[in-house]
C-alpha cells in the first residue's frame, strides 16, 4: 500500500497536532521539537478513583466487550468491576521505572503513557530492571520473562517482554525519554544520567529500533494512544508516526522529517562539506496485517494465491495433508522511480517445509520494469535476500535493507513481486509482513579537500574541490596491481594509499544505512581477483591511522569510525584528521580471513559480515569474517629527465621511453615539439607525461 508516513495509524484530525514538527531536521533538533509538543499535558492523581489513574485504565486499558483487563505482564484473566477501583492482584505499573529518575512524584510518575495495570507477581520479579534480550530465564509466565543480559559488558538483570508486545513497550520508551528527556536519571543502564540527546545509550536505540520494527502498532496501541489523548491531551508520536524513531534515532537522522513522506537531506553540492543533496521518499509501505492492501494476486495466483493469515501475507499449497504444485504471485502497486538514485527494500519472512536447498527458489523475490499485468510476458529480475532455507519455529527473519538492482533507477513502471511454487513433491509455507520500500534521490556533495600533486610520485592526487564528489586517484604504487582488486593474503602488503573492497563470498560493501553499510551482491570473483562489480561498491582507500600500526578507510570525504562498544555501530565520519576512533588494525588469517580491529575507545569492535541480517558492520560478537580486496594505484614515475635513453639529445625516444615505463610496454608516441618552443626538451616530456597521467588539461 502506498501511504504517507502517517497513514497507519493517524487521520487527519491528528495531523494538525504535528504541525510544529513538519520540516524539521531529524536526530537532536527532531527530539527537542517533540519534547515541546508532547511535554505539556494534563495532570491526572495517582491511584484509585474515577478521576485518577484506575479510572483511567478503565478507559485505556478494558475490553469493552467483556470488561476484561488488559494485562501486557501476564496472562492472568481479571476484570474491571466498576470505573476507578483497584483490581485485586494488580499494581499500577510504570514501565520506565520510578527509581530511574529517583523516585520523584512528577508528571512522569503519573504518565498515562507508561502506566499500566500489571499482575502484581510479574510486577515484583521484573523489578526496576532494564528491558534487553535475555541470554539466560530464571523466571517467566509466558509473558514476562526475567534472567541475565549482558550490557555494556556486564552480566546484569534484566527483563524481556513477549514478542506481542515489544514493540509496544519500545515506543512507550521512546516516548518516555523524548517527553523527559529534561530530567536527571540515576538509574543509567539504558540512559544516561543527564542527556537531552540522545538520552538513550546506543544499545537501547539498537533494541528499541528493532523490537518497534519486529512488532509494528497494533490496533490496540492505536486505541489507547487515542483513549489516552482523550484524557491526558498529549500523544505518543511513536505510535501515530512510527517511522519518527529513524529520524530520531536511527538511520535518517540526516534527513528532513515531512507529514507528507517526504525527506530532504543537508549538502549544497558545491564542495562544501561533503555530504548528499538526498531526497528520498516511503514508496511502498505494507505491514499486511489484516489484508494485502493494494497488492494483486496476477494472473497466475491459481487454487492456491496468496491471502492473510497470522497477521501476515501468507502462501501455501499444502492442503488437507498433500502437497500441491502451485505458481502464487504476490504483486505490488507500479512505482516511479524517474527520480530515484537508489532503492531499498525489506521485510520480514519466515519460510517452513522447503525441500532441502530448494528455499530461494520456491520462495522469490522480484522485480520488473514492463509488468502490465501479465506476469508471464514480464521480464523479472530476482532479488538475494539470503533466505533461510527452514525456519526451526514460526520467528520472522528480518531481511535487512536489500538494494534494488541500479538498472532499474530511472524507470517510470516498476513492480515488486513474491513468488512461491510448489510441486506434487513438496509444498512449503512463506509468510511476508513489514514491507518497506524507501527511494532516495540527489546527487553527492562535493568535497572541499584541496588537489594537487607535486609530481614527484610520492603523495596523493587530491580531489578537485569543485563539488561533483570524485575522488582523485593515488600516485605512491603498492604491491597490488592496477587492473583488478586482489584479494590480500598479507596485511605487510598493504600499503597507504591502496584502494580497497571489503567483501563476503561475492557480496560486496555498499552504501552507508544508520550504523552499518548495506551489501550488494553481484561481484564477479575470478580467482583471487575481484574483476567487476556493481554500482554502488563502496571503494575505500587506505590512509595511515592515528595509532601505530594502523590504517585509516576513507570513503569519499569521510572515514569509517567506530562510535560505541554496542554491537552495530559503525559510522561514516567527517573528519580534519584522523582520530584513533577511525583507525583500525588489519590482520589476515590462514584462511586469508581480514580481522578488522577498531582502535581507539572502541576496541572489542571488529568489522564483520551479518548474514542474518545481511550487512556489513562492527559487531562485539562472532559474525562473519571479511575479505580484502586491495589494488594499487598506476605507478607514477615522472621524474623530470632530459636525456632518458642516453643519446645525446632529448628526442622522441627519450619520450618514449618514459611512455613505455607507465605504460609497460613501448608506444612510440608521433609527437618531437609538443610545446612549440623550438626545442625537443624536457618540457615536452613532461608534458606528454602528464596528459598520460591526466594531471594536464591543456
Amino acid at each position: 500500500m502506498i501511504v504517507a508516513l502517517c497513514a497507519l495509524c493517524c487521520v487527519a484530525a491528528q495531523e494538525s497536532y504535528y504541525t510544529s514538527i513538519d520540516g524539521v531536521k531529524g536526530g537532536a533538533t527532531l527530539k527537542t521539537a517533540l519534547y515541546e509538543l508532547i511535554r505539556v499535558h494534563e495532570r491526572i492523581s495517582y491511584g484509585s478513583g474515577s478521576t485518577s489513574t484506575w479510572g483511567a485504565f478503565y478507559s485505556t486499558d478494558r475490553n469493552p466487550a467483556n470488561n476484561q483487563v488488559y494485562d501486557m505482564y501476564s496472562s492472568e484473566v481479571r476484570y474491571f468491576t466498576s470505573k476507578g477501583s483497584a483490581i485485586s492482584g494488580m499494581n499500577i505499573e510504570h514501565s520506565v521505572a520510578k527509581s530511574w529518575w529517583g523516585g520523584g512524584k512528577n508528571d512522569a510518575y503519573c504518565d498515562l503513557h507508561h502506566l499500566n495495570p500489571s499482575d502484581q507477581n510479574a510486577n515484583s520479579r521484573k523489578s526496576n530492571y532494564p528491558m534487553a534480550e535475555l541470554e539466560s530465564v530464571s523466571w517467566d509466565n509466558g509473558v514476562t520473562f526475567v534472567g541475565k543480559a549482558t550490557i555494556d559488558g556486564s552480566s546484569i538483570n534484566a527483563y524481556e517482554p513477549c514478542d506481542e508486545y515489544k514493540g509496544d513497550f519500545a515506543r512507550t520508551f521512546m516516548y518516555m525519554f523524548t517527553c523527559y528527556q529534561n530530567l536527571t536519571y540515576e538509574y543509567t543502564w539504558m540512559n544516561y544520567a543527564s542527556s537531552t540527546y540522545p538520552t538513550l545509550k546506543p544499545w537501547a536505540v539498537e533494541l528499541l529500533l528493532k523490537w518497534s520494527k519486529q512488532d509494528p502498532v497494533s490496533e490496540k496501541e492505536i486505541a489507547r494512544n487515542n483513549a489516552v489523548y482523550a484524557i491526558q491531551g498529549n500523544r505518543n508520536p511513536y505510535i501515530d508516526y512510527p517511522q519518527l524513531a529513524e529520524y530520531v534515532w536511527g538511520d535518517s537522522v540526516d534527513y528532513t522529517f515531512n507529514l507528507s513522506g517526504a525527506v530532504i537531506g543537508g549538502g549544497d553540492n558545491t564542495g562544501g562539506d561533503g555530504t548528499d543533496d538526498t531526497q528520498g521518499n516511503i514508496l511502498i509501505m505494507e505491514s499486511f496485517s489484516a489484508d494485502l492492501g493494494d497488492f494483486t494476486l496476477g494472473n497466475a495466483a491459481g487454487e492456491y494465491p496468496w491471502t492473510v493469515k497470522y497477521g501476515a501475507a501468507y502462501v501455501t499449497a499444502y492442503v488437507d495433508n498433500v502437497n500441491n504444485a502451485a505458481e502464487s504471485w504476490l504483486i505490488s502497486p507500479a512505482m516511479d522511480l524517474s527520480e530515484m538514485d537508489s532503492v531499498t527494500i525489506s521485510f520480514d519472512y519466515v519460510t517452513k517445509y522447503n525441500e532441502s536447498g530448494k528455499a530461494a527458489e520456491r520462495n522469490q523475490l522480484l522485480v520488473s520494469s514492463d509488468y502490465n499485468g501479465d506476469v508471464a510476458s514480464a521480464t523479472w529480475t530476482a532479488i538475494d535476500f539470503s533466505i533461510v532455507e527452514n525456519s526451526t519455529d514460526w520467528t520472522f527473519t528480518s531481511t535487512g535493507d536489500l538494494l534494488l538492482p541500479a538498472a532499474f533507477m530511472g524507470k517510470e513502471n516498476v513492480t515488486i513481486a513474491f513468488k512461491y511454487t510448489s510441486t506434487t513433491t513438496k509444498a512449503g509455507t512463506w509468510e511476508v509482513k513489514n514491507l518497506l520500500v524507501t527511494g532516495v534521490k540527489g546527487e553527492p556533495g562535493g568535497d572541499d579537500t584541496t588537489g594537487g600533486d607535486d609530481g614527484d610520485g610520492d603523495d596523493t592526487i587530491g580531489d578537485d574541490n569543485t563539488g561533483d564528489g570524485n575522488q582523485g586517484t593515488v600516485g605512491n604504487g603498492g604491491k597490488f596491481e592496477f587492473d583488478n582488486f586482489h584479494l590480500v593474503t598479507d596485511a605487510a602488503d598493504l600499503t597507504v594509499g591502496d584502494s580497497i573492497i571489503i567483501a563476503y563470498e561475492n557480496f560486496v560493501m555498499g552504501p552507508q544505512s544508520g550504523n552499518f553499510r548495506t551489501r550488494l551482491e553481484g561481484a564477479v570473483i575470478a580467482g583471487d581477483s575481484i574483476t567487476s562489480y556493481p554500482e554502488g561498491t563502496q571503494v575505500l582507500v587506505l590512509e595511515e591511522g592515528a595509532v601505530e600500526g594502523s590504517f585509516a578507510f576513507r570513503a569519499d570525504s569521510l572515514y569509517l569510525a567506530a562510535v560505541s562498544n554496542s554491537s552495530n555501530y559503525m559510522r561514516s565520519l567527517a573528519m580534519d584528521a584522523v582520530t584513533a576512533d577511525a583507525s583500525w588494525k588489519i590482520t589476515i588469517g590462514s584462511d586469508n580471513a581480514a580481522e578488522v580491529k577498531a582502535q581507539g575507545s572502541y576496541t572489542r569492535n571488529v568489522m564483520q559480515y551479518n548474514t542474518s541480517s545481511p550487512r556489513f558492520s562492527c559487531y562485539t560478537g562472532t559474525q562473519k569474517s571479511i575479505a580484502i580486496y586491495a589494488k594499487s594505484p598506476r605507478t607514477t614515475v615522472v621524474q623530470v629527465v632530459g636525456d632518458a635513453d642516453g643519446s645525446g639529445n632529448v628526442d622522441v625516444a627519450d619520450v618514449t621511453l618514459i611512455v613505455s615505463i607507465i605504460l609497460g610496454e613501448a608506444e612510440m608516441v608521433d609527437t618531437a615539439d609538443v610545446d612549440g618552443s623550438g626545442n625537443i626538451d624536457v618540457a615536452d616530456v613532461t608534458f606528454v607525461v602528464s596528459r598520460i597521467l591526466g594531471t594536464s588539461e591543456e
